[in-house]
């Protein structure tokens, strides 16, 4: 819940992409400017790099105490708007109606941005060099270091609200709103409190150290899409060639496939469930320590499905899991879907009760080879004639909701894509849903 309210905060206010969102409350004191982080180098290859938090600042690790640039602080204000499709009752001026779907506009004051100076820093580190506690910390923490240059700071508390299982409805109260119309406020099932002080997302660079020991910062490189996500060894898998690591999925015995595809059905209707259960995974499959704290925060219920999940294999496997090619499927299948818009995930369930997972991952993989082949602003050519009105119809909301416009004979690039994801996902459940 936390890390969807924080990615819709983003899209308004982030237009340049630069900012990484925080994906959970915890250790947030440990994001603030001059704080040391590890970027995840392994994981799902598709994904954006995740971070992960040290007990260092950077003062720690130089050689002299010389004093670094000091943060500066300037205030934020924006417009946050969402609508929710919602069946049921709803409070406009303490008076009960019957709401089918309202948008409500709220301007939210109270983010902060504190950040450094990093042409200032940069020239303050050229001549500095770094100390043994620089070794000490490459060891000890797994990834590529970086520094903490800047992040959006809630100055009071923010309070977030699940509406209901189907679709992450958010409400946002902070004590300066100002409503551009009559409040609402929704029936929930769960409620979070973003404390105030915590970091909502963040900016990072690059530290490297020369032969000399000199300390120097770089822009991080953002991560290349490339078309290794396709297996070039791939398998059969119910008549269509997919990944090869589906094949682990596609191998297992009907009874385990349909307890692995009833616990993901679970998951997927709980977006916070499916956010910590793919981190865990996703540590796992990097050869990193993962950490059940979060899980162990949610009501029996929540937790219980996700450790049945994790059940599935021993503690020593996940450990080892980079040799485990199921729980790498799995962990790529969870990555992918906490990836996917929450419409994309309706879909998605949408399809796999009426079984036309394997027609749609057919026609998914004709258009990415043509993209590939340099048609991407180009209308593709493609043949739906398998799909009952019906299957196109949910198809086409689909690829809508990732960016391409699906006609009976042709498809249109709208904007980017999320290709990587829906193909993992659609290959992934169609394995689980053959028997």
């Amino acid at each position: 819940m936390f890390k969807k309210a924080v990615q819709q905060l983003l899209n308004q206010i982030d237009s340049g992409g630069d900012l990484i969102p925080m994906t959970s409350v915890y250790d947030s004191e440990k994001f603030k400017p001059l704080c040391l982080v590890c970027r995840r180098m392994g994981g799902p290859f598709w994904r954006k790099a995740k971070y992960s938090c040290t007990e260092f600042k950077l003062k720690q690790i130089l050689i002299d105490d010389d004093s670094l640039p000091t943060a500066q602080q300037s205030d934020l204000s924006f417009q946050f708007s969402e609508s929710l499709d919602m069946k049921g009752y709803a409070l406009v001026n303490n008076n009960p109606h019957i709401a089918n779907k309202m948008r409500e506009t709220i301007v939210l004051k109270g983010i902060k941005q504190v950040h450094v100076d990093v042409p200032e820093l940069v020239q303050n580190l050229e001549t500095r060099k770094v100390g043994r506690s620089w070794e000490f910390v490459k060891k000890n923490y797994s990834g590529r270091l970086c520094v903490v240059t800047e992040t959006l700071i809630c100055v009071q508390p923010i309070t977030l609200k699940k509406a209901n299982k189907k679709e992450l409805g958010l409400n946002m109260t902070l004590f300066d709103i100002v409503p551009a119309g009559a409040g609402y406020h929704f029936a929930t099932e769960s409620t979070q409190c973003i404390p105030e002080g915590s970091v909502l997302a963040f900016k990072v660079w690059d530290l490297t150290v020369t032969k000399d020991g000199t300390l120097c910062l770089s822009n991080p490189k953002k991560q290349s899409q490339t078309k290794s996500w396709m297996s070039t060894d791939s398998t059969e898998v119910g008549g269509i060639e997919g990944f090869g690591i589906c094949g682990e999925l596609q191998c297992l015995d009907d009874g385990l496939k349909q307890h692995l595809l009833d616990l993901v059905c679970q998951i997927i209707e709980d977006s916070e469930l499916l956010s910590i259960l793919s981190d865990v995974l996703s540590d796992a499959c990097a050869g990193m320590d993962y950490n059940l704290s979060e899980l162990n925060q949610l009501e029996e219920g929540r937790r219980e499905i996700g450790e049945n999940l994790l059940a599935i294999w021993s503690e020593e496997q996940l450990k080892n899991a980079t040799e485990d090619q199921l729980v790498k499927a799995v962990s790529f299948l969870l990555a992918a879907l906490e990836d996917l818009s929450p419409a994309t995930l309706q879909l998605l369930m949408k399809s796999l009760k009426m079984q036309i997972l394997s027609q749609q991952f057919t026609l998914l993989t004709t258009i990415f080879n043509d993209i590939e082949h340099g048609q991407v602003d180009q209308v593709l050519k493609v043949g739906t004639e398998i799909f009952t009105e019906d299957a196109f119809g949910t198809t086409a909301e689909m690829l809508n909701e990732i960016g391409l416009h699906l006609e009976r004979d042709r498809v249109e690039k709208k904007r980017e894509l999320s290709l990587y994801e829906l193909s993992i996902a659609l290959c992934c459940l169609n394995a689980l849903s053959s028997h």
